[in-house]
């Protein structure tokens, strides 16, 4: 095989390897999750979330501010017996867009720097962050989470969530 023909497959093969890194992105969300409730320092266990990678958003049938990010995931809570199918979705993250959902609790930096992400599911949101860490809400607010993922939920509060290894 002359020169040529080795380089033109040689170009083919690595734009492949490219564009399937381009399209197969690390999933961090999708897995069994142990959700425990913390109440006067004790921690039990009180239900387990499944989450699951889905088909992205149709750009056609969500807000326009929505469309940077179109990665969708569905969670089921085995407590209600996985009943209820909530689709979540990344905090929007757009800073050409001006469109920053970390700044209200001041994790924008965090975030840029891969260090805290975040979905929402619209009354709740989950975040993983780097295990043993000391999330600030605020300027008053601190959580400490041994696992690195933790969740709050409207009219609820702080969950700390663990990752099933199964």
């Amino acid at each position: 095989m002359d020169w040529k023909k080795s380089f033109f497959l040689l170009l083919i093969s690595l734009s492949g390897l490219l564009s399937a890194q381009k399209k197969s992105e690390k999933d961090i969300w999708s897995g069994t999750y142990l959700v425990n409730e913390i109440n006067n320092g004790a921690s039990r266990v009180t239900d387990t979330l499944v989450i699951a990678r889905i088909k992205d958003a149709d750009p056609n049938e969500i807000p326009a501010k929505e469309k940077s990010d179109l990665v969708r995931w569905f969670m089921t809570s085995k407590r209600d017996g996985g009943k209820d199918e909530i689709t979540v979705k990344r905090f929007l993250f757009d800073a050409k867009n001006n469109r920053d959902a970390y700044k209200e609790f001041g994790w924008t930096d965090l975030h840029k720097a891969g260090k805290m992400n975040c979905i929402d599911g619209g009354h709740f949101f989950i975040c993983q962050t780097q295990p043993g860490t000391s999330v600030t809400f605020g300027k008053d607010e601190k959580y400490f989470t041994k696992t690195g993922v933790f969740g709050i939920w409207l009219h609820y509060g702080i969950v700390e969530l663990e990752k099933s290894k199964t």
